[in-house]
């Protein structure tokens, strides 16, 4: 009976033990390494209680231009979308899988014609596609824009290693231009034209998948590059990586 009573007081002294961590204990026995969660990018600066931080992204891809009208042929293979958050506020409540964030950054957007025999011009405040001279040699064609960029995301940590990010990205399209660049006999030309009625504010949903350090994103604008009437009427699909 002695060691019958002994070895249940012993038990119970370890149930109690059991339960009387504290909440700080528990919290970090439920949340694990989840601070640990590899974002990629730059940190820039670290919250007091890693809640949250400031951050610095790259976006480097290719754009897919969607819904173009006949006679506009462009080079999917040529058409970047490079995007730079210069800075970016991430905030993860405590205890949570789940990271908002909202960023300020730059974003370049090129869309090249196919081939060298046609080239964007513009007439009459119009931006319109045409048949080049036929004196014109490597003739590279293109539309360009440059935007203030506001990226507002969601993301949700499956593991320390692996992601998924939603949301969207507000764009300021401040500055607009059609460069054709090209050769007649021996002399080089890079002719430039601005002021091309490109739509000031667009907006476009985008999504991230994050392996380790580095993303996969890819970006829709449902919104045309033009204004009505300005331009050829099309959108743009954006596909690549994310740092």
């Amino acid at each position: 009976m002695a060691f019958v009573f002994v070895g249940l007081t012993a038990n119970a002294v370890e149930k109690n033990e059991s339960v009387s961590l504290s909440d700080a204990d528990f919290a970090t026995l439920a949340v694990g390494d989840e601070e640990e969660i590899n974002d990629g990018g730059i940190k820039v600066a670290k919250g007091k209680d890693d809640d949250d931080c400031l951050s610095m992204h790259l976006y480097v891809g290719g754009n897919i231009p969607t819904g173009t009208p006949d006679g506009v042929d462009f080079s999917y293979w040529r058409s970047l979308d490079i995007n730079l958050t210069v800075i970016q506020y991430d905030y993860r409540p405590k205890n949570s899988k789940v990271c908002l964030s909202a960023g300020l950054g730059f974003g370049w957007r090129e869309y090249p014609l196919d081939g060298h025999k046609h080239m964007f011009y513009k007439k009459d405040n119009i931006v319109s596609v045409g048949p080049a001279d036929a004196n014109m040699d490597n003739l590279r064609s293109d539309i360009h824009t440059t935007s203030l960029t506001m990226p507002l995301l969601a993301k949700y940590s499956f593991s320390k290693n692996f992601a998924v990010s939603l949301g969207a990205q507000l764009n300021w399209n401040f500055y607009g231009r059609v460069g054709n660049s090209y050769k007649i006999g021996d002399n080089d030309y890079d002719v430039n034209t601005r002021k091309i009625g490109q739509r000031p504010f667009t907006v476009d949903v985008m999504g991230i998948i994050h392996v380790w350090k580095i993303g996969f994103y890819c970006k829709y604008s449902p919104m045309s590059v033009f204004k009505k009437d300005k331009g050829p009427d099309f959108k743009s699909l954006s596909v690549g990586f994310y740092f």
